[in-house]
This record gives C-alpha cells, structure tokens and sequence, in this order.
C-alpha cells in the first residue's frame, strides 16, 4: 500500500479560502475502498528502492484497482515515497492506532500495515477526479474521501505543494488513476475532517455546523491554529511544572479590593518562660516550634542536637510511613552549626532560629532532588531556590529532608512509595502534601511546608489530624515550586500547634519579585486580634464540641447555610484541567505520562483537559467572578467575619475564591475496638480572602482550651498483621531509592537547571 501519505493533523478555526477544486464528489462509502493484499506483499512494496517499480508492482498486485477505481469513478492518490515513510518510522514520527486509542509511535512497516487506523490514512489521501499537476493552482482545495481537506501551494522554489507535501514526480501512472509522488513526509498521521469537526461540536457542546462551514474550520485548524500551537509552545512549551512564564492575567481573589495597606509588621508572637527541656527525646520531638524556640534561646539545647534528634526519627518511621523523598543531612548539619555559631555571638533571629523542619519535594533547593514525586522528574535539579526556602533560611531555620508529593501534587503515591497515616498507617495521608502532614503529625519535624490547589493541605491535615493553614492566595509567593494551577496554587504550613503555623506564616508571607500574583498586605496580629469581636457562622456540619468550645470563649456564633448557586465544582475543574495542561504540554506530548504510578489521576485528567474548548475556560473564569460575589455577600449578608465547619466540606467553592482556611484536630475515635489505631475529626475556619489573621486567632483560642492538637499517633503500638500487610503502591520492605542526601556540583546545577 505504497501510496500512503499520512497527513498533518490538525484541530480548529475559520478562514476563508478561494479556488475550490473544479471536482466535487460524493464521499465514498470505506467499503468501496478495500485492499486485500497480503501484508507481506505491502511490506515487500514499501521497501522497495525503487519508487516507480514499486507503483507498477503495487497496481499489478490485483486487488490495487479498487482503490483508484470504484465502479465509473477515478481516483487520485497523493503518497510519499517510500523512504520518506521508513524514515519516520525510524523516528518514531508515525502513530499507529489499536482498536479506538493511539497508542505508540509505529516500529515497523508491518506494525503500521496491521494498524487500525490505516483505512483513514488511505481515505485522506484519495481525491476524488484525475488531478493532475497542469491543473493546480495556489489556494485549491481538495477534499479527501475521509473528509479531510488538502491545500494546493507553492513553496519558495515554486514546487507544487499538496498539504505540507511537495510534489517531485508528477502524473506518475497507475492503472485507472494519477499518483503524485512527494518527498516531505508529514511528521503526524491524524486527519482532521468534517467529521472530526462534527465530533468537536459534540465534546465541545457547540453547533451544528453544516459540512460548509465544517469544512472551512478542518481548513483552519490545519492551515492556521495548528501552527500558531506550535509558535506559542516553542516560546513557553518548556520547562514543565511551570516554572517560568506566568500569565499576565493575575487572579485577584478580591475582584480589585486588595488590602492597601503594605506594611507587612511583624506580629509580636509569645515568648514561653520556664520551658524546661524534656528528659527524653520523643518529648522533645513533640513540643511545639514555641517551646524548641525557648529551648533554643535559653540553650538548654544546641540545634545540632536538636536536628539529629529529628534525623533519627526520620530515619526511624520513614520505612513505615514512607514520607521522605531525599534526606538533606550535608545542608542540615551546615545550617545547625550556622545557627548555633550566631545564637553563640549574641544574635538570635527569631522563634525559626535551629529549629528543623521539611519541605514538600515541589518546592527547590539547590543542590538537591526536587523530583514532584513523579518518575518523570526523579533525577531532576533547580538551579534556583523557591522563595519560601530563601526565607526560611534568612530566619534561621535547618531543612532536615524534601519530603514526599503525590505524583505532580495529586494523592499520597508518589515514584517510589505511598505516604501512610501516622494514625492509621492501613491507609494513606492523602495528599498531595502527603509527606508534610504525616512527618509532622508523626513528630518527626515540628513544622513544614506544602501546597494547596484544590485540597492538598487541607485533606491530609484532615486525615493525619494535623494543624495547617491554607493560605489566602497571593499572601505567599510561589516561586520555583512547581505549579500545578498558577490561578489556584497556594503555599501553607504544617505544625504541632496554630501558634506554631502563625509563626512560619509570618516568615515566608509578603511579596516574591518571580510571582507576579503575590503581594505585601498588613496583616492584624492573631496573637492579638480579640475573638470576642468577632462573629462566627457555623455550618449544620460542624462538630458540636467545637461550636460549644467557642461559645465558651465569648465568640458570638450563628448558625449559616452556604446559599451560592455558581457551580464551584464545573468552576475548579475546568480551570485547574486546563491550567494544569498547560504547565505539562512537553510531559503529555512527550508521553512522559506513561511513567506515571497513577495511570488513572494526571495521565488521564490531563488527556482530557485536551478536549476543553479556549472558550469554556473563560466562561469558567466569568463563572468565577460570580462566584466570588456570592461568597462576598454570604459574609456580608450573614454579618460574620468567619465561619467553621468540615475542613474538606466546601474545597472547590474555597480554593475557587481564594478563602484562608485553618484545620485543627478537635477528636480521635479508634478506627475498630481494641485497635490503637485512630480516626481523626478536624474542624475548618474559614474567613474572606486576605483575613488569615482571623482564621489562625481563633484557631489560637480554640487550642488554648484544648489538647486534640498534641495528641501522639500510635506509630510504635500498631498491630503486627497491620505492619505486615503490603498495600498496593507501597515499597513492602523494597528498599528506599532516595532516602540520601543528593548532593552536586553546583556547576551542573546552573546548567541543567
């Protein structure tokens, strides 16, 4: 089947061309189009030197007549010759297509002749009528038998072009038709035609067209849009994770109401007197940031010490809890002893000084892995610091370990494990701040960093009955950490306490120069902010123990119903599919996706998002905006400037506006009698954009009260048949691929990064 010429695929718009060939037809039906040669003979053909030969020995094989003549019929065949064809296959430039899916780059000429989408190939490149050369002119249209449509042109030598083929051979006999013979071999094999464009209308939700104007948009996605995608990406199609090249389109939750007062201050947090350290180290392992801080400044203890204390409890659970992706023991060490060599001149700088801690692995740190927890990235290094390390450092901080993401911030599963739940390590810490949330409910750091776009703090924190905030977005700067959504991303802490995640807060907010969607904003101190001037909604859902502790604490309560009627759901996922597409378009392209653990979560989610139309993303971001007003009025109409209720119960409609949440354990029930294990209940506070300090004051309050949030999971009391069950996508005693420190030449660094 040697006139084969697989086309340039395609996708959508209008333009309007002139010329339209001087033969119309009448699609044939496929059936009056068979070959039934067998593949050995079209592979002896395809491999033939000798293109004429080939063409004579094709049409005298018999069954060949059908396809150039169909009854009172003719047929022209344009087709590449057949070295084109074997150097695309070398190359990996042709797909071939099993059953509906297209699966991977053909291997073969056989794999290609056994291909089901070879019937397609042929049609869209059969035209009806005897074309030949003399009869072309520039901006000719011919319609394929498959519906697809080729362009007539000439190129720079004043060659004839069909399509993105040029013509060396003209009017090359066959039996009962013309073959063009072309050497540019179109380097992809989908056709787009009327019916592509029919089953767009379809995915799209738009139309009819009728074949006209269908006609004209398959035209158009070949002819313009589909190199216009191929100018845009060879400006901003790499790196992936959207590291560079931010929309100018910024997201402002506020809808032009941003804080204008910039003095960022500094909140005047409590200094703990007569903090006496513990005489062993699980103790100390569970204070909170506040009382290591005291242990510091008085020193009572080194952060040496206090950072081997936390490297050995890594090392000690990592194996069960499966929750670091690299240990950072060669940078951990320097920074204790920086910290220490200050602390001993005179200069402390704050309740961060020595103190360890984890960063999720989206997050960079030069000279180390920065893997997003996919397969895909595992050997990768950034050459630049996220923002947030940077300031942490500046404050005095020790990062002991990159802890573990879900593959590309989705879930607990990541390339080499599946994060478990200190609490109840049957299950998964759901994610994709997996690592952060179990390391810290596991007590082994006293705080970390993780992200949120869609639930990513605030489900593991749920789970792992952990504290976090969900910061409002824009109030911390997202620099070199991956960006899954950039209208969605936020940056938020993990720690042992509210007090505790005041005090990160305070030190990694403010405005980052590389994210254009930070800024600096005055915030009320929450060590100071009075809750009793505060009124509180709460949601039929809210645990009663919790509204009753409130109570207690002089908050005025009422109760609320959410009353917005915008699809926050429809909302979040167009926007974070699509946005998410786009920051992976070399990976997706590149079939990177296929090395993912999770065949079912980004792979397919992002496959998807292919199909959503330019158009719906914007009316979702118009959808958006009425959704912001809904929830601006729900306070306003309600008179609260807060409300509580489940931690995960409104995630689409909270991080489709920007809302700050914190999440604080309130309660633990045993998941079975007799088990230790536990299942832990979390409450969320949940103020307007940009009013974290009211969410984390009466997380404050609440905790002063409380005890829920030190409690100790049972990591050592577990039962044995619990251990020793494997759970899919668990290493099952498989030993640890980067649980050591990465370190590299810092030359190398600058190159690949």
């Amino acid at each position: 089947m040697s006139w084969l010429a697989l086309p340039a695929i395609a996708l959508l718009v209008a333009i309007t061309l002139t010329a339209r060939p001087e033969h119309s037809f009448t699609a044939a039906q496929p059936s009056e189009l068979q070959f039934s040669a067998p593949s050995s003979l079209l592979t002896q053909v395809l491999a033939s030197q000798d293109e004429l030969a080939s063409w004579e020995a094709l049409t005298q094989a018999g069954n060949a007549s059908q396809t150039l003549q169909s009854g009172i019929k003719s047929y022209t065949v344009f087709a590449p010759v057949n070295i084109a064809i074997q150097v695309a296959i070398a190359k990996s430039a042709v797909t071939c297509q099993s059953d509906f899916f297209l699966d991977q780059p053909c291997e073969s000429l056989l794999q290609l002749l056994d291909s089901t989408s070879l019937p397609q190939l042929v049609q869209n490149h059969i035209v009806e009528g005897r074309w030949w050369s003399a009869n072309f002119t520039d901006g000719t249209l011919l319609s394929t038998l498959g519906g697809g449509v080729l362009q007539v042109g000439q190129d720079s030598d004043g060659n004839v072009v069909i399509g993105n083929a040029t013509i060396i051979a003209a009017n090359v006999g066959a039996a009962n038709g013309v073959v063009h013979v072309v050497d540019k071999f179109p380097l992809v094999n989908a056709a787009v035609n009327t019916s592509i464009v029919a089953a767009l209308e379809t995915a799209g939700d738009f139309g009819p067209f009728d074949e006209a104007k269908r006609l004209i948009v398959a035209t158009n996605i070949t002819q313009v849009l589909i190199p216009y995608y191929q100018q845009n990406r060879a400006v901003v199609g790499m790196p992936d994770g959207g590291l560079s090249n931010p929309m100018p389109l910024l997201f402002d939750p506020t809808l032009g109401q941003k804080p204008v007062d910039s003095n960022l201050g500094q909140f005047s947090y409590p200094i703990l007197g007569n903090v006496t350290r513990p005489s062993n180290d699980t103790d100390i392992a569970y204070m909170t940031v506040l009382g290591l801080a005291a242990l510091i400044k008085s020193k009572q203890i080194s952060s040496v010490e206090l950072t081997r204390i936390f490297q050995q409890r890594l090392r000690r659970y990592d194996p069960v809890l499966e929750c670091v992706i690299t240990f950072t023991d060669a940078l951990a060490q320097e920074q204790a002893e920086a910290a220490d060599a200050l602390l001993a001149n005179g200069t402390y700088l704050g309740p961060l000084h020595g103190i360890p801690y984890g960063l999720k692995d989206l997050m960079a740190v030069p000279g180390y892995l920065t893997t997003w927890g996919a397969a895909s990235f595992e050997n990768q290094y950034l050459s630049q610091p996220a923002h947030v390390y940077i300031k942490l450092r500046q404050a005095g901080a020790v990062l002991v370990a990159k802890l573990a993401t879900g593959e590309m911030a989705y879930d607990d599963v990541w390339f080499d494990g599946f994060t478990k739940n200190p609490w109840n390590i049957a299950e998964g810490s759901s994610g994709s701040s997996a690592g952060p949330a179990a390391a810290v409910a596991a007590g082994l750091v006293p705080f970390a960093l993780g992200t949120e776009t869609g639930g990513s703090i605030t489900y593991p924190a749920n789970t792992c009955g952990v504290t976090a905030h969900r910061s409002s977005f824009g109030l911390v700067g997202r620099s070199n950490i991956m960006s899954l959504a950039e209208s969605l991303d936020k940056v938020g802490p993990f720690a042992r306490s509210a007090a505790d995640a005041v005090l990160v807060l305070d030190t990694i907010r403010g405005s980052d120069p590389a994210d254009p969607s930070s800024f600096d904003s005055h915030m009320e101190d929450p060590f100071t902010l009075n809750i009793q001037d505060l009124t509180v909604g709460y949601l039929p859902q809210t645990p009663e123990t919790a509204s009753e502790a409130f109570a207690s604490l002089g908050v005025n309560l009422q109760p609320v119903t959410m009353n917005y009627t915008a699809p926050a759901d429809a909302i979040y996922n167009i926007i974070l599919n699509v946005e998410a597409a786009a920051h992976f378009d070399h990976w997706q392209r590149a079939h990177l996706d296929d090395e993912n653990v999770r065949q079912d979560l980004w792979p397919q989610a992002l496959r998807n998002a292919r199909v959503i139309p330019a158009v719906e993303y914007i009316q979702a971001n118009r959808a958006r905006s009425v959704l912001i007003q809904q929830v601006q009025a729900f306070f306003a109409e309600n008179g609260i400037d807060a409300f509580i209720g489940p931690p995960t119960g409104e995630l689409s409609m909270g991080n489709v506006v920007g809302l700050p949440e914190a999440v604080i354990p309130v309660s633990f029930m045993p998941v079975s009698p007799g088990s230790p294990r536990q299942q832990p209940t979390a409450l969320g506070i949940y103020a307007p954009p940009n009013q974290d300090s009211k969410v984390l004051a009466l997380a404050i309050a609440y905790q002063s009260m409380t005890s829920a949030h030190l409690m100790r999971p049972p990591i050592d009391e577990v039962e044995p048949n619990i251990l020793d069950e494997c759970l899919q996508y668990s290493r099952c005693g498989r030993p640890e691929i980067y649980n050591s420190s990465k370190a590299v030449d810092i030359s190398y660094i600058a190159e690949s990064g």
